[in-house]
């Protein structure tokens, strides 16, 4: 008896626990302090954990702090991906604002610029 109670207490210590992590961006586009030519159509960030759509904010602004997301952000069906439809960009510097909840119930934010060059849109 004392056997499988030694065997129960240690399978007990090392079996895995499920990890609590918040969700971080592993992928952004366009990519984090990037000079780009063409403007996008939209902003994305990849998450390194499921997101939860209900709480997700993405939004993008100009250098004046006027909004430049067409639409409410989106959820991709794989849970880790957050993207907004952005208006036509004009050259210029913008930030790109997010905030989510991990499926684990920890929430993130931060932000990043990237940098359209001028005489593309």
């Amino acid at each position: 008896m004392l056997v499988l109670t030694g065997a129960t207490i240690v399978a007990t210590m090392t079996a895995s626990r499920p990890a609590r992590a918040h969700a971080f961006p592993a992928a952004e586009e366009p990519l984090v302090g990037s000079t780009i030519s063409t403007a996008p159509k939209q902003v994305s960030i990849k998450f390194d954990a499921p997101i939860e759509s209900l709480f997700a904010q993405l939004e993008v602004v100009d250098s004046s702090g006027n909004q430049q997301d067409s639409a409410g952000p989106a959820v991709d069906a794989d849970q880790h991906t957050l993207s907004v439809p952005v208006k036509p960009l004009k050259p210029g510097d913008y930030t790109v604002k997010w905030s989510v909840v991990a499926q684990d119930g920890h929430r993130t934010e931060g932000s990043y610029t990237f940098t359209l060059a001028g005489g593309a849109q």
